[in-house]
């Protein structure tokens, strides 16, 4: 079983009816599209729960939807900026029928550019809704119209483009609650999470990622609660599961070999903590992502 990241041209490939021809065009490391083109009417929610190879904004002007990031379900309304990280296990839930805005993926050299890039990261992990004020939200948009405009001319200029977009995540930044003093715990959290996006499977115990980080386990659970409101354990059981649940979307794997696959030596524990995190056993997830998808 593969742990696979999903690229966006898969995505779209897949899960977007008559994605629009004006599209196939974008090969930059910024692809922008208007939401009510790439999503409304084109799209059937819930989708599958994916583990995306690319970063995304999904800024709406107008209506609202609802993303699941992680094991959180995020409520995006207009004037405000949801902002998701490459390799997060994401699915779109649900749209209202009047959602417009734009939908920016990008690649992980543009945050590289910036001269400290840590804080964009902790900007996507830490605080990934970003309530926006009126003034920034109608720049937010002149931007992405003014990036959409570059890109569909006959020859655009990528240094254009990246200049636009860096802008647009300089205007996040600053509307955001980051603005500054971000803390050492908060460097500590997000250095955790990223030692579990990496050896999730391997189930590492809270000691193990503690003498990683070069702190005490007890520093570590203190650091974690201040930041996500749990304790470290918690934290990647949940994150487990969360994988877990993309791995049950594979029908013709049985669910003692997805525990299997993901170091629980007995399936039974797998099947009470995921009950214990997500209400229902594998099974009964299993069924009702079958019917979903049968709808």
């Amino acid at each position: 079983m593969e742990n696979t990241e999903t690229t966006f041209k898969e995505f779209t490939k897949t899960y977007i009816r008559n994605f629009p021809d004006k599209f196939r065009y974008l090969e930059t490391l910024v692809q922008i599209y208007n939401v009510d083109d790439l999503f409304t009417k084109n799209i059937v929610t819930p989708t599958p729960l994916l583990k995306a190879d690319f970063n995304f904004i999904v800024f709406p002007t107008d209506g609202n939807f609802e993303q699941q990031v992680g094991n959180e379900i995020k409520k995006v309304l207009a004037n405000q900026a949801l902002l998701v990280m490459q390799g997060e296990v994401t699915s779109l839930l649900r749209q209202s029928k009047n959602v417009k805005g734009y939908y920016i993926t990008f690649d992980d050299k543009i945050l590289q550019q910036f001269k400290d890039q840590s804080y964009f990261i902790k900007l996507f992990t830490v605080a990934p809704i970003i309530q926006l004020h009126s003034n920034d939200s109608k720049f937010l948009e002149q931007v992405c119209k003014l990036i959409i405009q570059e890109l569909e001319t006959p020859k655009p200029d990528e240094q254009i483009v990246l200049y636009l977009f860096q802008s647009l995540l300089l205007k996040l930044l600053k509307s955001s609650e980051l603005k500054k003093g971000l803390s050492r715990q908060f460097d500590i959290a997000i250095s955790f999470r990223e030692l579990v996006y990496k050896h999730y499977s391997e189930h590492y115990s809270i000691n193990d990622y503690a003498e990683l980080l070069n702190i005490s386990s007890n520093y570590l659970n203190r650091c974690i609660q201040n930041v996500w409101n749990k304790s470290a354990k918690q934290f990647t059981q949940e994150f487990i599961i969360i994988q877990s649940r993309k791995y049950l979307q594979d029908f013709s794997e049985p669910i003692s070999g997805i525990a299997y696959h993901l170091n629980f030596s007995d399936p039974s524990y797998f099947g009470r903590l995921f009950k214990k995190i997500i209400g229902i056993s594998p099974q009964e997830y299993r069924s009702k992502t079958m019917h979903d998808l049968s709808e």
